[in-house]
């Protein structure tokens, strides 16, 4: 079976489960031009057109349009957007306006390239990132004139990840939300003048590919099922991941999807098209989950309870973390989010559970509500009393142990030695935060599974942009950015602040200014 079929069926089967668009079942893997009629072929001829009208999409239709390029974007959903309706909008970019407002006049894009490869340990793509940093101020301060506005106190080194040398790391005040509302007011004037032709609901299905293996078009079918060709001078994927498409996320990255959280149009239709022209797939090996997702059931990929606020700078753990063994594996209060990361990613299932007392769960400061930072206080105490899913209680640690499925022996070893560690000021993992021991009953513990906003495989791309095949060959006509590239390029094995919006952006509004050849 090839690529093409495996990883399109899913798409069909998630898109009639969630009442989205009708599919076509299974792509054709790529229609040549011979076996398109005369009247196929003229449907219609662009300058550019664009799969996936979000992040990087949008920018490379409004640079192109404002060329005077004719450009035809195609979005699956009903409107344009993608992953922005779901983003903080972070962005890091360095050399920026912003900076010179604020003083900070020393930080460079070589700065910025070098603090993302020591964060992800020299693994995102040199060519890629080099690409993204040196063109990031240029689109950062193109979206500061246009009205970006940040929030309170930014530029910052860094909030959820680890930090930057420099503050370069800032958020829209109005998250992925502000950031559309700023790509809508570019592209109307284009749109009113016909410069840019926007297709909602309409899914690429293939790609049109000539007798030398250049693309020339695509084959689109829309929610009602129309079918059209469309004939373009290039071709630019920019449809996203495929954080939910279980399948294909198992395939890429080698671990099951088990939460359901993403855009649910992030089906992965750009790597199915990429792929189908003879493109290839890379970076799947820097596969690295996010901590501490709390599922509301244990059919994968499931929604999630909550997720528990892990990070000692934010709130300093009172509770200890084991694995299946009962074992702690990590110092709960180091200052990394890449330390738990990385510590999760080396468990059976990414999966691990948080324990701690009574005398915890009433005298830590708001240790409710600052753990659960997605329940109400008023929730959680039903989710330990009527036992939901993932929330266990009980009052002794043996039959704590036994709720949860990890081991008695091993928990109940583990309690003690925390608790001498506790009295004595010495942790054999170097913890130092240890306000309370674990010795009164009833217990309580709570499954931590891994979860998953974007995806680390993407499809390979060489000089400028342009989608290569294994041989490192370029397919003519044919162009990719945003996630579909994978954040293990534009991040290595690691999560970089703001290098994902930032990069899609970027290199939406590269190609869409220089790198896309047209006569106008």
């Amino acid at each position: 079976m090839s690529m093409t079929t495996k990883f399109w069926r899913p798409l069909a089967q998630k898109l009639s489960k969630r009442q989205f668009l009708s599919s076509v079942g299974a792509v054709t893997a790529s229609i040549g031009l011979a076996n398109c009629t005369e009247a196929q072929k003229l449907d219609d001829v662009w300058d550019a057109i664009i799969v996936g009208g979000g992040t990087a999409g949008l920018p490379a239709a409004i640079f192109a349009g404002q060329r005077g390029a004719k450009v035809l974007v195609i979005e699956a959903a009903s409107v344009i957007g993608g992953t922005l309706f779901l983003s903080t909008g972070q962005m890091s970019a360095a050399g920026t306006k912003l900076q010179a407002s604020k003083g900070i006049t020393e930080d460079s894009p070589q700065s910025h390239y070098d603090d993302v490869m020591n964060i992800s340990h020299n693994t995102a793509d040199p060519y890629i990132l080099r690409l993204a940093t040196e063109n990031a101020a240029s689109a950062f301060d193109w979206l500061t004139d246009n009205g970006f506005e940040v929030r309170e106190g930014h530029p910052v080194t860094g909030t959820t990840h680890e930090p930057y040398s420099h503050a370069r790391y800032a958020w829209h005040k109005d998250g992925g939300m502000g950031i559309l509302a700023l790509f809508e007011e570019q592209l109307e004037p284009l749109i009113e003048s016909g410069a840019v032709t926007i297709k909602t609901s309409t899914e690429a299905s293939g790609l049109i590919q000539d007798d030398n293996g250049d693309v020339i078009g695509i084959s689109t079918v829309d929610a009602d099922g129309k079918t059209a060709n469309y004939m373009g001078k290039n071709v630019v994927l920019t449809s996203g991941g495929y954080a939910s498409n279980s399948e294909m996320f198992e395939e890429l990255e080698g671990a099951p999807d088990y939460s359901d959280v993403s855009y649910p149009y992030s089906q992965g239709a750009g790597i199915t098209l990429g792929t189908s022209a003879g493109g290839y797939v890379r970076y799947g090996e820097n596969h690295l989950p996010l901590f501490g997702a709390i599922l509301a059931d244990n059919v994968y990929p499931s929604p999630m309870a909550a997720v528990a606020r892990h990070f000692p700078g934010d709130r300093p753990p009172w509770e200890i973390i084991v694995d299946a063994q009962g074992k702690r594996f990590l110092q709960e209060d180091i200052l990394s989010h890449a330390a738990y990361e990385e510590a999760l990613l080396e468990q059976p299932g990414e999966q691990c559970w948080a324990v701690w007392d009574h005398n915890i769960h009433t005298k830590g400061p708001k240790y409710i509500s600052t753990m659960f930072s997605t329940m109400t206080e008023e929730d959680l105490p039903d989710a330990f009393n009527e036992g939901w899913t993932n929330f266990f209680k009980a009052d002794t640690i043996e039959e704590l142990a036994e709720a949860m499925g990890v081991n008695k022996g091993g928990l109940d070893s583990t309690v003690s030695n925390y608790n001498i560690a506790q009295a004595t000021g010495k942790d054999d993992l170097g913890r130092t935060h240890m306000p309370l021991p674990i010795e009164q009953g009833p217990f309580y513990g709570v499954r931590l599974q891994s979860w998953f906003l974007t995806t680390f495989a993407g499809l390979a791309v060489g000089e400028g942009l342009q989608v290569i095949r294994q041989d490192g060959s370029k397919i003519g006509g044919l162009y990719a950015a945003g996630e579909l590239l994978g954040t293990g390029a534009t991040s290595g094995r690691a999560i970089c602040g703001g290098m994902l919006v930032t990069p899609a952006i970027t290199f939406g509004k590269l190609l869409g200014e220089k790198i896309l050849e047209f006569e106008v």
